[in-house]
């Protein structure tokens, strides 16, 4: 019976959430370009059922629901998954399924994409440095109404190979609408990639967790609707962590470096399984051989940082948008909440700390990640080192300056190799983030939009600060008992029925 429930709310979770999107003057999707309307069967579906009658707060208070339905619907099929009524047949057919609903979908949440296309302009078509002019250098541009205001003066803040990437696109794909299609299309192909990496790891190495493993990501509001709708490049950084671990399964250490190193050019955040990666390659090393192993590796990642960097490297900014990365902030990240606590306390003399504590908890925690890692390098396995690169992301996730949805993909081809502690913040704070989003434009929303910033800021903020604190003592607690980072056998479940 509950896998019937969980089944059918994960279903009618996604339609609910395809109708609203589908909607005329959704609050889901950002402002759209003439030809990326709502159309199609989703569309023609809102039209019969009146909700192209519904408008301003009530439209908005429907997506609510539909996003609070996703979130808890996603609980339960998460939670059939785990205990084993769910086969991996099962997932994998409603995973392809819900890509081709949000495929057929407008774009949804974000204008992240009109930032990749405008950086590609200006590289491909400006011939200027993307990492050094802004979009507001090129005012005349058709895409400049649709970038989000913070954006319009900020240099490209992704990786040269992301850079160059959406080069090609704006070369290849002349319309707006045909730009965001293609990075959508980019999105769903590197979800489904991961998907197919993550079950064929788990089949193989824990079949016991392959069909909870591909429900972490494949079934996953925050991937499905707030990235692979978005057409997020954060997609890309969960396939090459996933493709990475697969190459150290298969005991490919240099190739496993190489692809981090990809993916890092894509966005910096893969840097962390990176450095983790060679850390432990360099401890496993017999003493004689660490310099060489150290720069075998070094060798690899470096080559491809400076062949893809090459084109945009310059005095201005040499870290190409890291500096410019590092000056931002995000409504939701803990750190901000801790912040503007400080600031108000103190008459805004004492928020600063916040700016100092939360880096150097960050390099703490990767510390203690690092040399736990490094001290059982010997004897540790692919699977245990996978599981240090998910709490290294973790970290990262909610110690950094911003927190987003689509930043949970990072870490979720991990989830199966994670303790109970940091299984369940990862999970937690992907919920927490899927209803994190009501509108996306505060002009055609205003009222939902300020209560959702009000509900952000003292609601969900908190609970992630909770869950944030959770996997910090876990962690510390771990480190000094000198206990592993991955799962211990007692929590494995029982073998998965097969359906």
């Amino acid at each position: 019976m509950s896998r019937s429930v969980a089944l059918g709310g994960s279903i009618a979770s996604v339609l609910l959430v395809a109708l609203v999107a589908a909607t005329p003057g959704s609050p889901f999707s950002p402002i759209l370009p003439p030809g990326s309307e709502p159309a199609g069967p989703f569309r023609w579906l809102a039209g019969l059922l009146g909700l192209d009658r519904v408008h301003g707060s009530a439209l908005a208070g429907v997506g609510v629901a539909a996003a609070a339905l996703a979130a808890i619907a996603f609980l339960l099929v998460l939670r059939e998954a785990w205990r084993g009524t769910l086969s991996v047949r099962t997932v994998v057919t409603l995973a392809v399924a819900y890509h081709v609903v949000v495929l057929l979908l407008p774009l949804l949440f974000s204008r992240d994409v009109y930032s990749y296309a405008y950086h590609g302009k200006i590289a491909a078509m400006y011939h200027a440095n993307p990492y050094v002019s802004t979009p507001a250098d090129f005012p005349r541009d058709a895409l400049a109404p649709y970038v989000g205001p913070k954006w319009a003066d900020t240099p490209a803040v992704y990786g040269p190979l992301w850079t160059q990437v959406s080069a090609l696109v704006t070369r290849l794909a002349e319309s707006m609408g045909a730009q965001i299609v293609t990075f959508r299309l980019i999105a769903a192909g590197a979800s489904l990639a991961t998907l197919a990496v993550v079950a064929r790891l788990a089949r193989h190495l824990r079949p016991e967790r392959a069909a909870f493993a591909l429900a972490a990501v494949g079934l996953n509001p925050v991937v499905l609707f707030q990235s692979v709708g978005s057409g997020h490049n954060d997609l890309l950084v969960a396939l090459a962590v996933a493709g990475a671990l697969a190459l150290l399964v298969a005991r490919r250490p240099l190739l496993a470096t190489a692809v981090l190193a990809l993916g890092t050019l894509v966005k910096a955040t893969a840097g962390v399984p990176l450095l983790l990666l060679v850390l432990v390659a360099v401890a496993r090393a017999p003493r004689g051989e660490r310099l060489r192993v150290a720069a075998s590796h070094v060798m690899v990642a470096g080559g491809l940082a400076l062949v893809f960097a090459a084109p945009f490297l310059q005095s201005e900014d040499p870290t190409l948008g890291m500096l410019e990365l590092a000056k931002h902030e995000g409504w939701l990240a803990p750190s901000r909440l801790f912040r503007r606590a400080l600031d108000a306390a103190s008459g805004h003399a004492l928020g600063v700390v916040a700016r100092v504590v939360f880096p150097a908890l960050l390099l703490g925690a990767l510390f203690l990640i690092g040399r736990s890692l490094v001290r059982r390098a010997r004897t540790l396995g692919a699977l245990g080192e996978g599981a240090g690169w998910g709490w290294g992301l973790l970290c990262l996730m909610l110690l950094g300056p911003v927190l987003l949805p689509w930043y949970v993909t990072w870490a979720l081809p991990l989830a199966w190799l994670l303790p109970r502690v940091p299984r369940s913040v990862l999970v937690g704070t992907g919920v927490a983030l899927t209803v994190s989003q009501w509108t996306s434009e505060p002009a055609r929303f205003d009222t939902a939009y300020d209560t959702n910033v009000l509900f952000g800021h003292y609601v969900l903020t908190p609970v992630v600060v909770g869950l944030l604190l959770w996997l910090l003592l876990d962690l510390w607690r771990r480190a000094r008992a000198g206990a592993p980072l991955e799962e211990e056998p007692r929590e494995v479940p029982a073998p998965a029925a097969e359906r």
